[in-house]
């Protein structure tokens, strides 16, 4: 019998996971791919291919070795190659166990067609186990280094364990610098929880949090969690909005001083965090639309069902600029600390909590994504950045709060 004909998407740490386990009687690598251009010159060797290449090949599937499957399946699926073909390495690396006829005919799929040498979900559990708990002892590592430096950006701090970027990193410098008496977190907008804010601090530290999210498959993707058990979380699904924001956080038993709050829907966030009045968080963290740029004061007008994917089709039309989240900082009395290095999370602290000479020196410096998700009328990525995507909105009205009033994106940034 032949061997199915794989690539491997992804050359990171999960694809030396899946090396390990690899097994070549059953299956033939003829390739292997990487949105990162050096990361495949070195270690993709004779078998390494663009990933706009792949579809040229004979392969039976394409096996993603790398965190973001999601985004990678879409692209692959504009190059044109069909879905059934594109599995995911992670879902059984991470346990996701998954109940219902269609995630179960999923999860058997992924079963029955990555080459392992094992099959048997324990053996997995005690591989992800192992690193895992290398991933924390690096952490603890560079947690024991950073916690007492003075920095000049958070830049300096970052690392990432599960968190999108190096938010983990950012979190642990300021817990160990800023004064908390309630060791709490909130957290809007958490997805499934595998890549989130506050994960890192719920497992490493020791937290107790309460996370929401919009999708109830979310909540329950999480509820499934083997390891759920060890910790004090609380999870809702819930679409938040000016009126219940309030109420749902107080009905989960959070008020007054809390640790730190964290809000990232996509949407009105400037608008509920404005209302939150139940909660004191000591640090915020707001993911802010970055191609508003470093001074206008703008955000979204307020509307309790706006949704990111129907608002426009570019996917750029959402959330607040900075400058607006500043403003709010300054009139509640909370230092701005910086942003991550990848442009999107802004990090503030509440003046009672902190020391004003650990503000780190370049907090105020404006960074510039270097991330594009823009998507043109066929849903295709587009990779526009700056300007050129702020021109792809420019007919869209923002509420300017400067002027207390709505006006179009042409008419404010004079596009």
């Amino acid at each position: 019998m032949s061997k199915v004909k794989i690539v491997v998407f992804g050359l990171g740490n999960r694809y030396k996971s899946f090396m390990r386990w690899f097994d070549e009687s059953k299956a033939e690598i003829i390739a292997v791919s990487d949105n990162n251009n050096e990361v495949l010159k070195t270690k993709g060797g004779e078998k390494a291919v663009n990933p706009k290449d792949i579809s040229n090949l004979e392969f039976d599937y394409i096996i993603v070795t790398c965190v973001f499957f999601s985004e990678v399946k879409e692209q692959l699926k504009e190059y044109g190659i069909g879905e059934e073909h594109i599995l995911d390495f992670n879902r059984i690396l991470e346990k996701i166990i998954v109940r219902g006829s269609q995630e179960e005919k999923i999860t058997n799929v992924l079963k029955d067609n990555i080459p392992l040498q094992i099959t048997c979900e324990l053996e997995f559990e005690k591989t992800q186990t192992l690193e895992e708990k290398s991933l924390f002892l690096a952490a603890k590592n560079l947690i024991n280094y950073n916690k007492d430096k003075k920095i000049t950006s958070l830049e300096e701090v970052e690392f990432k364990v599960y968190s999108q970027f190096g938010e983990d990193g950012i979190i642990q410098w300021l817990i160990h610098n800023v004064e908390i008496a309630q060791k709490t977190f909130i957290e809007f907008g958490s997805g499934d929880y595998f890549e989130s804010n506050t994960r890192f601090l719920l497992m490493n530290n020791n937290w107790s949090g309460f996370v929401m999210d919009g999708s109830r498959e979310n909540i329950e993707s999480l509820m499934r969690w083997g390891d759920i058990w060890k910790y004090d979380i609380t999870a809702k699904a819930a679409f938040i909005n000016k009126d219940n924001i309030n109420r749902l956080i107080t009905e989960a038993g959070y008020t007054g001083d809390i640790g730190i709050l964290s809000i990232d829907i996509d949407g009105i966030d400037f608008w509920i965090l404005n209302e939150i009045v139940c909660v004191s968080p000591r640090i915020l963290i707001c993911e802010y639309n970055n191609i508003f740029g470093a001074e206008k004061k703008v955000c979204v007008p307020y509307d309790e069902n706006f949704d990111r994917t129907r608002a426009h089709y570019s996917g750029l039309y959402w959330g607040t600029s900075i400058a607006a989240f500043r403003h709010w900082a300054e009139d509640n009395n909370y230092y701005y600390m910086g942003s991550n290095s990848a442009g999107h999370n802004a990090f503030f602290v509440r003046k009672d909590c902190i020391a004003a000479d650990k503000v780190p020196q370049d907090a105020e410096a404006f960074v510039t994504c270097k991330y594009s998700e823009s998507r043109g009328e066929d849903g295709k990525l587009t990779f526009k950045r700056g300007m050129e995507a702020l021109e792809c909105i420019k007919q869209m009205k923002v509420f300017n709060l400067e002027t207390d009033s709505e006006d179009t994106i042409e008419n404010i940034y004079c596009i």
